[in-house]
């Protein structure tokens, strides 16, 4: 019996390394989340939301495009897996929206209010002063009448209740 040259191994060794790179790379980018589109109750400012996560890159990257206006007591909560400076646009959006980023301690670090749908190209971008791990969409006019202002702090998500 002969020891496996280093020649033979090197082949195995760069096929494993290449296999673990793309399970971890599918693993944080492409493996759905258990609760992506899933329902959860927030209260903001002593009003109860009904919120849909996306948290996975293809519901963040659809977000709102092609949907009906959301209702006065629903929104979108964006779930990032790190704190960085976020940008937000309106293609394919129908609706205006008011969009608050909120950092890894729910805390809002900036907000748009009453953003516009896009109507042509290029559409303008609505970036965060800072960096962000959530972001939140609610209906126009919400964020103003709530008083959810820049250093507000809101409650996490919470699941929702079966009907």
């Amino acid at each position: 019996m002969t020891a496996s040259s280093p020649l033979t191994a090197r082949p195995l060794t760069t096929t494993l390394l290449l296999g673990a790179t793309l399970l971890i790379a599918w693993l944080a980018w492409g493996a759905p989340a258990a609760d992506d589109g899933a329902l959860r109750v927030m209260w903001l400012g002593g009003e109860r939301f009904e919120i849909e996560l996306a948290t996975t890159p293809s519901s963040r990257q659809r977000g709102l495009m092609h949907r009906s206006p959301l209702a006065d007591d629903q929104g979108m909560l964006f779930v990032y897996p790190d704190e960085a400076p976020r940008s937000f646009w309106m293609k394919n959006v129908s609706f205006a929206i008011d969009i608050l980023y909120l950092d890894a301690d729910w805390r809002v670090v900036d907000r748009h209010v009453a953003v516009p749908p896009c109507r042509q190209d290029p559409c303008p971008g609505y970036p965060s002063h800072g960096p962000a791990r959530y972001v939140l969409e609610l209906p126009a006019g919400t964020a103003g009448r709530l008083a959810l202002e820049p250093g507000t702090r809101l409650e996490a998500p919470t699941k929702k209740a079966p009907d």
